[in-house]
């Protein structure tokens, strides 16, 4: 075993892992202008969309999987009012608006996820088509609005790596006494 790792927990190690690479848990530079779509955890910066909107996707097919929805209609209405829903956030700019919007993105994404499951079969290509553009569509939007914030920094000429604190990497070693 690597003299390294001997004696250092699986915990420690990746505690020592995100420490030094932050971005790992933030998806975000740590510059500051990105602070409203971060949460501290433990004093570490933590992506609030990952810890809402995969959760809440997460609850949301356990729930139609336990009430058996089924109805394809049904679910596509849902997986439609609920991303509709979530559209708020490009009007109110508010971190708590964001947080439930994040939270009607995820329920959103589990309802579309058990509507392209129960879609009729001469509709499922489609049906998973639709749900990938929006995916892919949606994702663009959200970051472009991230890298046109990072264009517009003086630091931008040290992207990604701009907002990081200045971190050993590449041969970074842990002490067992941490």
């Amino acid at each position: 075993m690597d003299k390294v790792r001997e004696g250092v927990s699986l915990t420690k190690r990746i505690a020592a892992s995100i420490d030094r690479d932050p971005i790992i848990l933030s998806h975000h530079p740590l510059c500051g202008k990105f602070e409203d779509h971060m949460f501290m955890v433990r004093g570490r910066h933590v992506c609030i969309g990952c810890t809402t909107v995969y959760p809440s996707a997460a609850v949301m097919v356990a729930a139609l999987f336990l009430i058996g929805i089924d109805s394809f209609s049904i679910l596509t209405a849902a997986a439609l009012a609920l991303f509709a829903a979530n559209l708020v956030r490009f009007v109110i700019h508010d971190r708590l608006v964001r947080i439930a919007c994040n939270i009607f993105l995820g329920a959103s994404v589990g309802a579309a996820l058990f509507s392209a499951v129960y879609s009729p079969e001469d509709l499922k290509l489609v049906v998973i088509a639709a749900g990938l553009a929006v995916a892919v569509g949606f994702s663009y939007l959200k970051g472009r609005r991230v890298f046109t914030t990072c264009r517009a920094c003086e630091s931008y000429g040290n992207f990604p790596s701009c907002g990081f604190p200045s971190v050993p990497r590449a041969g970074a070693t842990l002490n067992k006494t941490e």
